[in-house]
């Protein structure tokens, strides 16, 4: 006699979901360390953050949290460059751990262990935790920050409630948005917990004194960029219909996370967040009185200034990722009703299996496309090393050609003091397409007026799928630069000697 086999779903266990997204993570980060030829402005800003004699330099509103964390391992004997990159690239598996134990209040440990793999091959989060950058450091503890804030709305932890505090002033010490975390930090400690009121309160101050300390010799760079899109400057910088500006990028903000998250992924997270609105109990309460307000905050916060890149949308990832997850699992579940569990299984495995794909699939692209940013830039700083100890050296870039090639760079006059720029013999000049889009012409004028030599030409090709370096200027971190995603940005970097 045959016995009939019923078809079983076997579940996987908290341990075995652990060893496999570690596993996932560590051969999708460690291997891929030196897959960038460069690195951004921000990156070369971080790592000469505590150098001194870089007068020509601007630091604009980096805070000095992980830029320490990349002195002290330059102190240890690390190199800097490829440590700052082991750093990024920790902070983006570790941020898992956070992202972990809030889902597990909403969903299941499958459907948890799917959305850190989703993580995992999210496009934003694997580029930048490549490269040397602030940004994904900043979203662990921001997230690791609104999980313990959930832990305390919902267990009434103490604990939870201290490393929370903690982990605010340190995202604090790393970003400015750190600072949206403050009032709910201070308003739970204050309803929560009547006992004990005021040794919370030592810890708020004592904790929260460093970020402040940080922020106060930045305040001012920070303010101006909020001037800016306020209309508040003068200049070439005025933005004259700073409403239009508000909301073009509260547009930017709303759609194009269909791009950058992929859409299944935000529409799944649409769906999501209004089911996670609906839910009356105390995780669907903590939800709306502080996930949701905070991110409102962030968002608003990220409308003001003209700036703009996909980066800057990294911190919505775990919100987006966890409200799709809800949505697929109560989308399964309607399905559960059904009598067919093959039906069942082939449905659930190939739109998860569908989902990831995609991720990969646009996340490989990205990183393929936009490998060589800034490259013409590092391999012609690198040229400058093998020039005489006493050689004068222009550009129209400082910090990343003074970086790489460890020469002493002057920014070219005219772009200084708006002065003329009249090289004398024996000079050194290096030019960039990416600061001087008419390099042709300049070069002309350098060869015809001067008799300068070219003698070093390097080029490179970024298709920004991820928006990162535009020709145009007028297109570099602002929002129209999303309408050029698919076009090949060329990029040249020369170097010409004055002769004698």
């Amino acid at each position: 006699m045959i016995s009939q086999r019923v078809f079983r779903e076997k579940p996987v266990s908290e341990k075995q979901w652990f060893w496999f997204l570690v596993f996932m993570g560590l051969i999708t980060r460690f291997p891929l360390l030196k897959v960038f030829a460069a690195e951004t402005t921000d990156g070369v800003f971080c790592q000469t953050y505590f150098t001194t004699g870089w007068s020509q330099t601007h630091h604009f509103g980096i805070l000095p949290g992980f830029p320490l964390l990349l002195r002290l391992g330059q102190m240890a004997g690390l190199p800097i460059g490829l440590w700052g990159r082991f750093l990024t690239a920790t902070a983006g598996l570790l941020f898992l751990i956070p992202l972990w134990k809030f889902s597990r209040r909403w969903l299941s440990v499958d459907m948890t262990g799917i959305i850190c793999l989703m993580a995992l091959f999210s496009p934003l989060l694997w580029q930048w935790s490549l490269r040397i950058t602030m940004d994904t450091l900043f979203l662990l503890l921001f997230w690791w920050c609104l999980e313990r804030l959930t832990a305390v709305f919902v267990d009434k932890s103490e604990p939870a409630w201290i490393q929370g505090c903690l982990a605010g002033a340190m995202a604090a010490s790393v970003r400015p948005e750190g600072f949206i975390l403050f009032p709910w930090i201070w308003y739970l400690g204050e309803k929560t917990f009547v006992k004990g009121r005021w040794k919370r309160r030592d810890i708020l101050l004592l904790a929260w004194l460093t970020p402040v300390y940080f922020i106060k010799d930045r305040f001012l760079d920070i303010l101006f960029a909020y001037r800016e899109g306020a209309g508040m400057t003068g200049g070439a910088s005025q933005v004259q219909l700073p409403f239009l500006n508000f909301i073009d990028h509260l547009y930017v903000y709303l759609s194009q996370p269909l791009y950058v998250f992929t859409p299944l992924v935000y529409w799944f997270s649409v769906l999501g967040l209004a089911k996670m609105c609906r839910r009356n109990d105390p995780v669907g309460s903590a939800f709306k009185q502080i996930t949701i307000q905070v991110y409102i905050l962030v968002l608003l916060s990220r409308l003001i200034p003209t700036i703009y890149q996909d980066r800057h949308m990294l911190p919505f990832l775990p919100l987006l990722l966890v409200a799709a997850g809800y949505h697929l699992e109560t989308f399964f579940a309607s399905l559960d009703k059904g009598k067919n569990p093959i039906f069942l299984m082939f449905w659930k495995n190939g739109l998860i299996t569908f989902c990831i794909a995609w991720l990969a699939l646009f996340s490989a692209a990205s990183l393929i496309s936009q490998k060589d940013s800034f490259g013409d830039i590092k391999r012609s700083s690198e040229f400058l090393t093998g020039l005489p100890e006493n050689a004068v050296i222009y550009s129209d870039e400082v910090p990343k050609t003074q970086y790489w090639s460890g020469r002493k760079v002057m920014l070219m006059p005219y772009l200084a003091e708006n002065t003329q720029f009249v090289p004398r013999p024996d000079d050194y000049i290096v030019l960039h397409s990416f600061y001087i889009p008419r390099i042709g012409y300049v070069e002309r004028n350098l060869m015809g007026k001067y008799g300068a030599e070219m003698i070093r030409d390097d080029q490179s090709m970024v298709v920004p799928l991820l928006t990162d370096v535009m020709e145009d200027p007028n297109l570099q971190n602002r929002t129209a630069s999303t309408a050029f995603r698919f076009a090949p940005q060329f990029f040249k970097s020369r170097v010409y000697h004055i002769p004698r």
